[in-house]
């Protein structure tokens, strides 16, 4: 047992692990690493740290669920940093929302509102690279009749679209809110089948910086989502947020052909 795990509240596995956890992300911003940057060996980390191997390990297991480092195993592997994705936000923020009792017509509720305010100011930016995969997505989309695929699709449509805002707060809350509506809805077929004509004209808009004809069809391109949540009539809408569902949902659906998911 190291120095730093014979205090008073070190406790291997416990509290001293979470602490390294954090040293090493505070390290990692000083040094200023970006994703793919390997981090130091295990003796080397471990004589940095004064933590034990156990306590080590489990630090990089830590920072592993939270996306914030990739071990590899084998030549050249080891522990390198990361890039977390809507995939971490969406698991974290369902665990909380089960116990709270959230249901979809929450999550539609947030998205309604979000959704319009990503679009406005992705028109704002007017980026020409997020036009263009938006409109490749949209024609991936059109192209398609494949309801699982328009489903994965439409998923990366709206992450594409949260992502062209500039805001990384919004593309990672509204993706996950996306990915959680399709863990919930993933049984019933997908709701926006018929909205390519509105889709397209939103693609239209933002490349034109028509910011409140862009809000406009965000909105409009969740209506067939949000309609039977004004009406009241949809049993669905009650279905509460479960996280196993959620959390799995990654690595149920087979996404190599929407390469930009994370």
């Amino acid at each position: 047992m190291s120095r730093a795990e014979r205090g008073p509240t070190g406790t291997a596995g416990g509290s001293v692990p979470r602490m390294t956890a954090r040293r090493m992300m505070r390290e990692a911003v000083a040094r200023r690493l970006v994703p793919g940057d390997r981090l130091a060996s295990e003796p080397t980390l471990m004589s940095y740290f004064d933590v034990s191997r156990g306590s080590l390990r489990e630090a990089l297991r830590v920072l592993s669920y939270l996306g914030a480092i990739d071990v590899r195993s084998g030549p050249g592997g080891g522990p390198r940093i990361a890039r977390p994705g809507p995939r971490v936000v969406g698991s974290a923020l369902a665990i909380a929302l089960q116990f709270r009792g959230t249901t979809m017509r929450g999550l539609l509720e947030a998205r309604t509102e979000l959704e319009p305010v990503a679009a406005r100011m992705a028109a704002r930016r007017g980026d020409p690279a997020d036009v263009a995969m938006l409109r490749a997505c949209h024609q991936r989309l059109a192209a398609s009749a494949a309801s699982a695929h328009r489903q994965r699709e439409c998923l990366e449509f709206h992450r594409l679209l949260a992502a062209a805002s500039g805001n990384d707060v919004l593309e990672l809350v509204l993706t996950a809110l996306a990915w959680m509506c399709g863990a919930l809805d993933r049984a019933r077929p997908e709701p926006e089948d018929r909205c390519d004509a509105t889709r397209d004209a939103l693609v239209v808009a933002i490349a034109a910086g028509d910011a409140a004809g862009a809000a406009a069809l965000a909105a409009a391109l969740l209506d067939t989502t949000t309609g039977p949540l004004r009406d009241g009539a949809a049993r669905a809408l009650d279905e509460r947020v479960s996280w196993p569902d959620v959390d799995e949902l990654p690595d149920i659906e087979d996404r190599k052909d929407v390469a930009t998911w994370t």
